[in-house]
């Protein structure tokens, strides 16, 4: 089965949020987000993304709640109510168990886990607060491995 990018980034940043002390759930929230958030700076320009996110919180939040840009700020993601926030949407453990498990199985998916935590487990620490080069030492390296199992 090929394995595209989007699961083995979930899985890299799961891992990336635990060693740097988020629970599990959050770790597994920041995962998907950060994927998502991935996927999409790699198919929008940033300017575009960025306007058309800013236009879309101001809309469907405007006065109702503030996004709080503290809480996963080494992660550079908005959070509201808690969860990490991004392209209009919240994302939950769920998101990131669908994403990882239910769309490949149980078993790939704990390859794909046990793959992104020997990367994590190899990676200095402030490596992984540093969002570039966490990119460039932690992803950028790796990505294009396990892509069939």
């Amino acid at each position: 089965m090929k394995i595209n990018r989007f699961p083995k980034m979930a899985a890299l940043q799961k891992f990336r949020a635990l060693k740097l002390g988020f629970d599990l759930e959050i770790a597994e929230a920041i995962g998907i987000a950060e994927a998502t958030k991935y996927a999409i700076f790699k198919n929008l320009s940033y300017k575009k993304r960025v306007a058309k996110e800013k236009e879309e919180v101001f809309k469907e939040y405007q006065g109702k709640k503030e996004l709080d840009d503290k809480t996963f700020e080494i992660f550079k993601l908005q959070a509201l109510d808690g969860l990490p926030y991004v392209g209009g949407k919240v994302y939950t453990s769920e998101d990131y168990k669908r994403a990882v498990f239910l769309r490949f199985g149980e078993e790939i998916g704990k390859k794909i886990e046990e793959w992104a935590k020997n990367i994590i487990d190899n990676c200095d620490e402030e490596v992984l607060k540093k969002e570039t080069k966490f990119f460039n030492e932690c992803w950028k390296p790796h990505r294009d491995e396990l892509s069939e199992v």
